[in-house]
């Protein structure tokens, strides 16, 4: 029940917000803006969008084979569309991570590393995109009246930070397991040691997660690379990468305030940004849709192959843990 309220209250935030920009910007103007994409701008944003997924799933191969998971790049790239596909049909983007460990595990028939790996490279990515957003707080922070969103970036990135210190560190993995030896319920205890187990190997790889860092910012700037060839296929010239490279990390921040996989939220993020180089918000709204849409319509070949993995006699997740633990 209680998951079924958290959902309601994300599509109401999200589709509220939607609601309100739509309301305070010129409907006409967003979609003859939007209909006036160039062709080439059109496919070289899919391109770049495509770019990062591939960045994104060298950074998880990177991980699985320093850890003896030799589940071919072009697989890893299928299941990140079909996380994509759950990330965007689905009121969470967790639903994402927990296909791609479900999936990966099927193939690799190594459970508990499968998750473990998911799990890393998404705390990595994080922490990659917070730094960045953070060190972009300091030149735009002028355009807020409260310093708080510094503050609660901060946080996430010390709790992030220690959190990821406290698995590698052997004293306090001898102090988890020891807990967690205690929870037999379902053996929920030593599942999440295994887990534990995978974490703990990348202690001593740190070339590895550096590599996994490096590959995070870059897949991060073929992103805001994403956005700004759009801001220029729909002639919004005043919009420089400089100011893309502050507000894209920032408007991810905001995007993981409750909601719909970002949407609304994220929107008014960019309305707040852009605004201030003198955009009309019909202008900004129609760049952020373009951002929206391009991940949505991508994911679509995700729901393909979900599609045709269901066809091979994989089922779907249906995000229930004992499947995957």
């Amino acid at each position: 029940m209680r998951k079924v309220i958290l959902n309601i209250i994300r599509i109401v935030i999200s589709l509220g917000l939607i609601a309100y920009l739509i309301y305070i910007s010129d409907v006409p103007e967003i979609l003859k803006l939007m209909s006036s994409l160039k062709l080439l701008g059109i496919i070289l944003a899919f391109a770049t969008f495509f770019l990062s997924m591939i960045f994104l799933a060298l950074r998880w191969h990177l991980l699985n084979i320093s850890y003896g998971i030799n589940t071919p790049l072009n697989h890893l790239f299928k299941f990140y569309l079909i996380g994509l596909f759950f990330n965007n049909f689905l009121p969470t983007s967790m639903g994402g991570d927990l296909a791609r460990a479900y999936y990966l595990a099927r193939e690799s028939q190594q459970k508990s590393a499968s998750i473990g790996t998911v799990f890393l490279e998404r705390l990595i990515g994080l922490l990659a995109t917070l730094s960045l957003a953070f060190i972009s707080l300091f030149w735009v922070m002028q355009y807020f009246h409260t310093r708080r969103i510094i503050y609660i970036t901060l946080f996430v990135i010390i709790f992030i930070s220690i959190f990821m210190m406290s698995i590698m560190s052997r004293r306090m993995y001898r102090r988890f397991n020891v807990l967690l030896s205690f929870i037999t319920f379902y053996n929920i205890g030593d599942r999440i040691i295994k887990v534990l187990d995978t974490l703990h190997y990348y202690r001593d790889k740190k070339r590895i997660l550096m590599g996994t860092y490096l590959y995070s910012l870059v897949a991060q700037f073929v992103l805001i690379l994403m956005n700004f060839i759009l801001a220029r296929a729909l002639g919004l010239d005043s919009i420089t990468f400089g100011y893309l490279v502050l507000v894209v990390p920032i408007t991810f921040i905001i995007g993981l305030l409750p909601s719909i996989n970002g949407i609304g939220v994220r929107d008014t993020g960019y309305i707040l940004l852009l605004s201030r180089l003198g955009l009309q918000p019909s202008q900004i709204l129609s760049l952020s849709f373009s951002v929206t849409i391009i991940p949505i319509v991508v994911s679509l070949i995700g729901g393909i192959y979900f599609l045709i993995y269901r066809h091979k006699g994989i089922e779907a997740p249906i995000l229930k843990e004992d499947q995957i633990s």
